[in-house]
């Protein structure tokens, strides 16, 4: 496999904060590449080494940074294109879906402005020597374009974004959901050509539906790619090499992150092993360095260095093994079974139904993963237990003095001013904790993973994974009868998500998670809510249970896209039968008879592809075995056989129609 891009000697440090030391790493035409870590340990800075947004530290040796050459000797065969995780936005930005692409090509905007500008000249009254001067340059333009891919770029560009449903181009930017605006980002690194791409966390804020569709798409496109997520089956699905960062080093891992997953523990279990002999033998060896003066004075010089080394050894390993985010999720030790109970609820947005005849009832113990396409109701539904949003008719009841915490995706508690002192202490060095204890501010801290350091720094030079464990250790401090989570695992690193999933999964209170992240909500739910058409479909039984039938709808969504797809390009087709104007040529007898029954032969295909079609659509996927996999294999290959020979019969009607006298 060739080298696409290394990187040699990288060290970059913040004040005392060593984020690399002496780094390397090597990145290969067609790899995929998972980058994993802690937060605030470089993913993000490495992004912007890659992408020259970011200069390394002057070192002895330099750093360097190697990338693939054409075939001229030019580094034109390496080009990076970074995704970022928030789309950039200016101040009252007025750009709408279609021109977006622009911010990240502005010398195709500048192309496209120009030839515009042409056009609008060669309309107006000019001499001749003027429009050759305006041919000539619009000649020149159009080269550049074609060199520069402009064409492919942005026609792939509108083609993923009808992919991922946004239809209106001309729709503003800034009036969109989080989630329509992070689809924009996956069109716009989908149809890059760069050699390189980054993604930095590109399934936040998106629905199932969305995330299946761009794993899909990463997983056949031709393309290598770095990318930075939290999503445990994204990771897993996608990629093949898991890239860590942490102590100021690049460690490489060749296969998926389930494959990672299997070699940390067994690298674990070592660690552990080593640290239990080296403990063992510093034990003995620290009983002979406190002996007497007597046995002191025959201790052998080399016996007192090996002492030394075994406690720097355990000291290593001690530093290596992962620090622990201790986490308590309190409830308030309710025994009310029923904590929320609706009947026959309807809820309209403005003129917009949402919920009609809605019945749900939230017990003690219930851990809801709460499902559905963005835009769907979720919030209006969390707002509607929550009590800041009233039904419209049908009854609503909560348990009395109920308490509920909300944990906000949005984490807009935090202000960027203060600092983790000023949020946490509210003025006062103690914090009083849900079971009537008390901790000093720095100490509570520091269960969090914070150091003594960051106790005063203001918020705004936190990481987004910082300040999202910020924002759990603020909300954390209150007891709950529910507590909901509204995509809690964004920004957060791995480790930190499976220390959480446990804490969640032995909360004795009730929970409802709106999560993107399927393996945290495998783990932590036992029932879920589906939203759709303005209803509520219990699955009893957590995430596991409704996966099947989740992936069974998109399915057959993306069948009934392809067959409307389809279905156009018949009647295009028709259309431009009927509209051909005839011709003088003649056809032969033979071609006369086949004339005369092929319209029938194309109408018989058609119907035996929408059975086929239709048998797909109502196939069903949650009792896969061989057997079943077997006829889905056999009705996917009748179909394009269909297809195929669909498209012969037409375009030997066509060839026939032409000769027509």
């Amino acid at each position: 496999m060739n080298i696409l891009c290394t990187l040699k000697n990288l060290n970059l440090s913040f004040g005392a904060k060593i984020i690399f030391k002496d780094a390397f790493i090597t990145v290969h035409k067609g790899e995929k590449v998972g980058l994993i870590g802690p937060n605030g340990k470089g993913k993000s800075c490495l992004f912007n080494v890659l992408s020259s947004k970011l200069e390394p530290d002057h070192s002895s040796p330099p750093f360097t940074f190697d990338k693939a050459k054409d075939s001229k000797g030019l580094e034109g065969g390496f080009s990076v294109f970074l995704v970022p995780q928030e789309i950039p936005l200016k101040e009252n930005d007025n750009i709408n879906i279609k021109n977006y692409i622009f911010r990240f090509y502005p010398q195709l905007e500048a192309i496209t402005s120009e030839l515009d500008s042409i056009n609008l000249n060669l309309e107006k009254p000019s001499s001749n020597e003027e429009i050759q001067k305006l041919v000539n340059r619009q000649k020149t333009l159009l080269e550049d374009m074609e060199h520069q891919q402009g064409w492919s770029i942005i026609q792939l560009y509108e083609n993923y974004l009808k992919y991922f449903g946004l239809e209106d181009f001309q729709k503003k930017v800034t009036s969109l959901s989080g989630g329509e605006k992070k689809k924009i980002l996956l069109s716009l690194g989908l149809s890059s050509p760069a050699a390189l791409i980054l993604w930095d966390e590109p399934t936040n804020h998106l629905d199932l539906d969305t995330i299946k569709r761009f794993e899909e798409e990463l997983s056949t496109a031709n393309k290598t790619f770095l990318m930075i997520s939290h999503d445990r089956y994204l990771l897993s699905k996608c990629t093949s090499r898991i890239i860590h960062l942490n102590n100021g080093q690049i460690d490489s891992f060749s296969g998926n992150y389930s494959d990672y997953l299997e070699h940390q523990e067994l690298k674990e279990q070592e660690r552990q092993k080593l640290a239990a002999k080296l403990k063992n033998s510093l034990k003995r060896e620290t009983e002979w360095m406190r002996q007497g003066i007597k046995a002191r004075g025959c201790r052998s010089k080399k016996r007192v260095e090996n002492f030394h080394k075994l406690s720097e050894s355990l000291q290593e390993i001690k530093s290596q093994a992962k620090k622990v985010l201790n986490l308590s999720v309190e409830d308030s030790k309710r025994k009310t079974k029923t904590l929320i109970e609706m009947k026959s609820a309807d809820f309209s947005y403005g003129s917009t139904p949402l919920f009609q005849g809605l019945s749900l009832s939230l017990k003690k113990g219930d851990k809801i993963g709460l499902l559905g396409p963005n835009g769907s109701g979720k919030t209006s539904l969390m707002k509607i237990i929550m009590g800041q949003l009233g039904i419209l008719s049908g009854s609503m009841k909560r348990a009395e003095d109920i308490k509920i915490q909300y944990f906000s995706q949005d984490r807009d508690e935090l202000s960027p001013e203060k600092t983790p002192f000023d949020i946490l202490g509210e003025g006062t060095d103690f914090i009083h904790l849900p079971d009537e204890s008390r901790i000093h501010v720095s100490s509570y801290l520091k269960k969090f993973l914070f150091s003594q350091d960051d106790l005063h720094r203001p918020l705004k030079t936190f990481s987004g994974g910082e300040r999202n464990r910020l924002q759990m250790a603020l909300n954390l401090k209150r007891p709950g009868d529910i507590w909901i989570f509204d995509e809690p695992t964004n920004d957060l690193d791995l480790d930190t998500i499976q220390i959480l999933e446990k804490e969640l999964k032995k909360f004795g209170g009730s929970l409802i998670l709106i999560s993107h992240d399927r393996t945290f909500l495998s783990t932590v739910t036992n029932k879920v809510w589906l939203v759709q058409k303005n209803n509520i479909e219990v699955f009893v039984g957590g995430y596991d249970q409704v996966e099947p039938y989740l992936e069974a709808v998109i399915l057959e969504q993306q069948l009934l896209e392809e067959d409307e797809e389809k279905k156009e390009s018949k009647e295009v087709k028709r259309d431009q039968l009927e509209t051909k104007a005839p011709s003088k040529i003649k056809m032969t007898n033979k071609e006369k008879l086949r004339f005369k029954v092929i319209e029938d032969e194309i109408q018989n295909e058609e119907v035996k592809l929408e059975n086929v079609q239709d048998k797909l659509a109502q196939f069903d996927y949650t009792l896969m075995n061989q057997k079943k996999s077997e006829e889905l294999n056999q009705l996917n290959q009748k179909q394009e056989k269909l297809e195929n020979k669909i498209l012969e019969l037409y375009e030997e009607f066509e060839n026939l129609q032409s000769k027509i006298p």
